[in-house]
């Protein structure tokens, strides 16, 4: 396969789309090139995720979609996917097909609301005044710490039941009066104070407690443990050393022995025999033509011809046997 930076712009284009049918599932084309449906679900709900193709594609980063609209930071109020990760750091080299995995797998692992679904006002508890029975709605969006907080989902109901009070989220509005509901609705203070009392909130504070207590006897412990590492540390830095040390005078004996076990192999002592022989005859000569010169007399010259004569013998003779004992072996197999 040929390399991107070769590819044609309609090549590189329908490998971006190909790459789009092989990371997902029920991919649909709706317009050849340029649209395409992606379905799955999440949370219960049925999901399309519509990838529109523009003609400067993949130059260009494609317009995703995503149908029934939801709430999620990545998603404006149009349904369109602005802010995933993926998404704005879109370019030539990018894969679309991961880069809609990914958007995906970001909604079924936190499943995300509907937004037609989104409810910002419920009815609070009802109030007995003056032989009346009244309801008062307060409307969440100035609970700031309560947005996130939403009513009880309906229930499958039987004959005889009943869907629960919307109150029910909150029991503890069951205790106020419409005039400290009112005031709970109006003063954000007291709306922070209802919230840091509530038993879930003090239940995630105590637990969030001990999570500090923890994570602070943990750093005592560590922090316990430094001289003890700092020691460690030396001994180990001591060794390292120490290696290099023995590594180096390794290295400088290697090449000693090298050097050595070359010196002293059979195949070298018996070039060195041979050599020595021949040093020893040319010795010999130089003593006879000596004597045949008048230079030295009969005594001298008989015992220094025989005595180097018979060292040139010897080492002819050692190198034989030597070189004999060479073939045999490699005639072995050593």
């Amino acid at each position: 396969m040929l390399p991107r930076a070769f590819k044609t712009d309609a090549e590189i284009r329908q490998q971006q789309i190909n790459t789009l049918k092989i990371f997902n599932d029920k991919v649909t084309e709706i317009l050849e090139g340029e649209e395409y449906d992606v379905l799955f679900s999440s949370g219960g709900h049925n999901f399309c995720l519509k990838v529109s193709l523009g003609k400067e594609f993949p130059k260009e980063k494609p317009i995703l979609k995503i149908v029934p609209v939801i709430i999620h930071h990545w998603i404006n109020e149009d349904g369109e996917v602005k802010s995933a990760p993926g998404l704005l750091n879109f370019t030539l080299h990018s894969d679309l097909g991961r880069v809609v995995q990914a958007i995906i797998r970001e909604f079924q692992r936190s499943p995300p609301p509907l937004a037609s679904n989104n409810s910002t006002n419920i009815v609070s508890p009802t109030i007995p005044i003056n032989g009346e029975i009244r309801s008062s709605p307060i409307n969440y969006q100035s609970f700031p710490a309560v947005q996130s907080l939403s009513p009880p989902t309906p229930m499958t109901l039987s004959n005889n039941s009943q869907l629960p009070h919307p109150s029910l989220a909150f029991p503890e509005l069951l205790n106020l009066s419409l005039e400290e509901l009112n005031f709970l609705n109006e003063n954000s203070d007291r709306q922070d104070e209802f919230i840091d009392d509530l038993p879930i909130m003090k239940k995630q504070n105590k637990a969030l407690d001990d999570l500090i207590l923890q994570v602070e006897d943990l750093a005592e412990l560590n922090l316990s443990k430094e001289e003890k590492l700092q020691e460690l540390r030396k001994d180990v830095n001591s060794r390292i050393e120490e290696v290099n040390k023995l590594a180096f005078d390794n290295e400088r004996l290697h090449s000693v022995y090298k050097s050595l076990s070359d010196k002293y192999t059979p195949r070298h002592i018996k070039e060195q025999l041979g050599l020595a022989a021949e040093k020893a005859d040319r010795e010999t000569e130089k003593v006879a033509e000596s004597f045949l010169n008048g230079e030295t007399d009969v005594e001298k010259f008989l015992a220094d011809f025989i005595k180097i004569k018979t060292l040139s013998q010897t080492r002819k003779t050692k190198e034989e046997k030597l070189s004999q004992q060479l073939d045999r072996l490699e005639r072995a197999g050593f």
